[in-house]
């Protein structure tokens, strides 16, 4: 980047440069001191325009906010000389506040230059470019996309050859060379090119979800709008068919093309909601349902609303950070949770409205304490492994419940139930011990074999009891064990990535089990927003 150091009364001699402010392009961003500066052409009647850029000048960076401790306040220790890292710290100068990297060449910035003096230039802002804040501060997602037919299956919206939209996908901005003339009358009504966004949608199962996936969150959703946030541009595409192209001014371009489209970056976003439409009601007593305000209807059914609906609850009040990948912590007001999920979709954890910490996890989730591990529930606790059960305490405590049950303690183990302890098992069941076993009644003790029963001591086999029959008349009905009865199973709904997303929207059947609610990879139909009056405590206990 050139360095420019006319005096400023020389320049100003000339009748060129004033103050400012100036409309300037960028054509250059590749500052060598990493101060965020930029070489611009100004945009002005005496020339510099696009194509014409003659003359070009060197901006500095004016930060919205930025600050560092005193040069004054600052000492010469180091950690070679005191010895100490802590000195060296302490008398050096710290930096704060905010910093984003410069804009793309081709930007339009606001300069201007301290007394006319080009030496002395800075830019302060930039010019959004007509229409091109969809994706700002989140990707959007729109109704109107660019799409072939393939993707389109690919994503389950189409039926036979007609677009059938179910929900918006993620856009970019319009094509504003295709598009001159028509974004003029109403940009929004233009076909955008899908985001790659929604293949990550694709994979995590939120494609048709506008809570954890798809938003409504742009500049351009209303007027004034009430969207906050910033998005970063992404790194480079530099993959060998991303856009290329020269850079530069006309007489002093970059020797070869060079990377010029970008992947998308990380969005930080505070939406305070759409009120033109409010929700039924509370997330914690009703299902996801919206009233338009205007039309008093539900939103997607075109129902008369029953009620005004909720008008503290506007549509899409959250709080969230999502990177290009997909990786979000989200903090949804409108729907009342805490939503963590990761890129692929194989884990995410949700914190909801009535209380429950629902957690998915493809592969293993490990806890480790140095200390305790405490649980308890005021309800029950439920168990269930697809193979084994496996614990220790101490020694060996092992448990395989589905074919054989072994238990050998090596050192103490206690179990206690205040009620009823059933046990079923569906193999063998073996129970030993180094030192003795005891097995105490306050009533009766029964055993019932189905075969024969074998009794065997290396030593002496001692009996006692008022009376005992040996081969003797029949032990009365009464006096059989009791069969256990199984815990009764309920059908879980089972999402699988691995399944075909058109025609399945991964839902692959049902699973049975003691539980009655497991969380699935998404797009899994038990959150609690979604059906909260399925999940309610009386609803979700397992013995109901």
């Amino acid at each position: 980047m050139a360095e420019e150091s006319r005096p400023s009364s020389e320049y100003a001699n000339q009748g060129g440069l004033r103050s400012g402010p100036y409309l300037a392009r960028i054509v250059n961003h590749l500052d060598p001191s990493l101060m965020g500066g930029l070489e611009v052409t100004l945009l002005r009647e005496q020339g510099n325009t696009f194509g014409e850029d003659t003359q070009t000048h060197v901006v500095r960076c004016a930060m919205p906010f930025f600050g560092y401790t005193g040069f004054e306040f600052m000492g010469q220790n180091s950690a070679t000389v005191s010895g100490k890292t802590s000195d060296a710290y302490n008398d050096t100068q710290k930096s704060y506040g905010m910093w984003f990297v410069p804009p793309d060449v081709g930007v339009t910035v606001l300069v201007v230059f301290i007394d006319g003096d080009p030496a002395q230039g800075y830019w302060i802002g930039c010019v959004p470019a007509r229409f091109a804040n969809n994706m700002v501060p989140a990707i959007a997602g729109s109704s109107q996309i660019d799409i072939d037919k393939t993707d389109s299956d690919r994503y389950g919206i189409t039926s036979g050859s007609e677009l059938l939209r179910v929900t918006n996908l993620p856009v970019a901005e319009i094509n504003r060379k295709l598009n001159s003339k028509q974004q003029e009358v109403d940009p929004d009504k233009i076909k955008k090119p899908v985001h790659p966004m929604a293949d990550r949608f694709l994979e995590q199962g939120l494609l048709f979800d506008d809570v954890r996936g798809v938003t409504t969150s742009s500049a351009r959703r209303e007027a004034p709008s009430m969207v906050f946030g910033i998005s970063t541009p992404g790194p480079l595409d530099k993959r060998n068919d991303a856009k290329k192209a020269k850079i530069g001014t006309q007489n002093y371009q970059s020797p070869a093309p060079v990377p010029v489209s970008r992947l998308g970056g990380t969005q930080f976003v505070m939406d305070d909601g759409d009120d033109r439409y409010v929700r039924e009601t509370p997330a914690g007593s009703g299902p996801v349902k919206y009233i338009d305000v205007l039309e008093k209807k539900v939103v997607g059914t075109g129902e008369t609303a029953t009620n005004a609906g909720e008008p503290t609850i506007p549509y899409n009040e959250y709080f969230r950070v999502r990177t290009r990948t997909g990786h979000q912590i989200l903090m949804h007001n409108s729907e009342d949770l805490i939503y963590i999920g990761n890129a692929r979709g194989t884990t995410w954890v949700e914190l909801t409205s009535n209380g429950k910490i629902d957690i998915y996890a493809q592969d293993s989730i490990s806890i480790h304490t140095e200390t305790d591990l405490n649980v308890f529930a005021n309800r029950d606790i439920n168990l269930e492994a697809g193979r084994n059960i496996n614990m220790k305490s101490g020694g060996r405590l092992k448990a395989d419940i589905g074919s054989n049950m072994e238990l050998l303690i090596a050192a103490d183990g206690k179990i206690t139930v205040g009620a009823n302890w059933d046990q079923k098992i569906g193999g063998t069941t073996k129970l030993a011990s180094t030192g003795n076993i005891n097995v105490v009644s306050a009533a009766n003790n029964r055993f019932t074999s189905g075969a024969s029963t074998h009794i065997v001591a290396v030593g002496e086999l001692r009996e006692s009891a008022s009376t005992i029959h040996m081969n003797g008349a029949l032990a009365d009905v009464g006096d059989v064990a009791e069969q256990v009865i199984p815990l009764t199973t309920h059908a879980n709904p089972v999402t699988s990535a691995a399944a075909d997303w058109p025609s399945t929207k991964y839902q692959t059947g049902t699973i049975s089990s003691i539980m009655k609610r497991i969380p699935m990879h998404e797009p899994w139909p038990l959150h609690e927003n979604q059906v909260p009056q399925f999940n309610t405590p009386t609803n979700t206990d397992r013995d109901t």
